[in-house]
């Protein structure tokens, strides 16, 4: 083969440079954030869920546990705040568990590219849905009437700090979608231990005022 062959079967273009790590983890986030597109359905959680939790509670409880819905939104919004994120966590797992089961995370690992790039990225797409659902949260409470102590600067402190928080959890459900086989079984491993979490908390229960005496029945009530 001549010189001259040989430069026509190989392309003049210049080599592309070499992909960095924030490059990568920005590409792999973005591609967490498409999933929402291609499947819709993961809009529930961040959506409806948080929006019908806050109805049901609010309407549902609100008189009998604070004696009115405006107190009760008070305790009760920052509640379903940390419970919408918390219960988001677990998507990172099923979403890298996904990527195993189908062979692309094998993919990801062959690509010249920072190697935690994939999980870091998910993680960091998922941040964003976590700060979306708070935001829907915070909105539904305010219009009905929740009214933060903290101020604007308040709030968005609490929910990085909620963030910081959430991204801790979310390492769990990491681990667990690398050592399960199917998306299936870590899904029902959060549930297992999620749903003890938030709904043995005290989001659902208020502490009564009490008025003259202390009597027994102005104390903590469910």
């Amino acid at each position: 083969m001549t010189t001259d062959t040989l430069h026509g079967v190989l392309s003049a273009d210049r080599r592309p440079a070499h992909v960095g790590a924030f490059a990568a983890v920005l590409t792999l986030a973005w591609r967490a954030m498409l999933k929402i597109k291609h499947v819709p359905f993961q809009l529930f959680d961040v959506l409806v869920f948080p929006i019908m939790m806050t109805f049901m509670f609010t309407y549902l409880f609100g008189g009998a546990l604070a004696g009115s819905t405006k107190v009760y939104l008070q305790w009760l919004v920052p509640g379903i705040v940390v419970q919408t994120m918390v219960f988001l966590t677990v998507y990172t797992g099923v979403s890298l568990n996904t990527d195993i089961q189908k062979g692309l995370f094998d993919r990801f690992k062959s690509l010249p590219i920072w190697q935690p790039a994939p999980v870091v990225g998910a993680l960091l797409g998922d941040l964003t849905r976590y700060a979306l659902a708070a935001t829907v949260v915070i909105t539904v409470g305010l219009i009905l009437g929740f009214r933060p102590a903290g101020g604007a600067l308040g709030v968005i402190a609490a929910i990085a700090l909620m963030l910081l928080f959430v991204s801790a959890v979310s390492w769990l459900w990491i681990i667990v979608g690398m050592l399960v086989k199917t998306p299936e079984s870590v899904m029902t491993t959060s549930m297992l231990l999620l749903f003890p979490m938030t709904f043995v908390s005290n989001i659902s229960w208020i502490r009564r005022p009490c008025r003259g005496s202390c009597r027994p029945s102005c104390r903590s009530t469910r």
